[in-house]
């Protein structure tokens, strides 16, 4: 299984994460999810995380008025609720992944 698979949702949680914090253009998230994952994300693939999450109405993009054409992005409500939402699950999966990380060093 490619690890793009395993990251996808994880993905997505840490972009509504960032932009709970404050709000954010494309290539700045794109930039800062690399650095917290440590790869980098095929080209253009973060603006269609974005576009998914923008018609699932958990954030919502709106043109800055900085003189320069470029979509900031901030969370919506929706996206809030379903960041605490997964909360619960997360807590669990980490329990799951780090018994598995274990399990996998010790194999010869």
């Amino acid at each position: 299984m490619k690890k793009e698979l395993i990251l996808k949702g994880t993905i997505n949680l840490l972009i509504l994460t960032e932009l709970y914090k404050n709000s954010m253009h494309g290539y700045a998230i794109e930039k800062l999810i690399c650095s917290k994952i440590n790869i980098d994300m095929p080209h253009g693939a973060i603006y269609m995380l974005l576009h998914n999450l923008e018609r699932r109405g958990f954030i919502k993009g709106r043109i800055s008025s900085n003189g320069r054409h470029v979509k900031e992005y901030e969370i919506t409500d929706s996206g809030i609720k379903f960041l605490k939402d997964h909360e619960k699950p997360l807590e669990k999966v980490s329990t799951v992944i780090n018994y598995l990380i274990e399990e996998i060093k010790n194999i010869n």
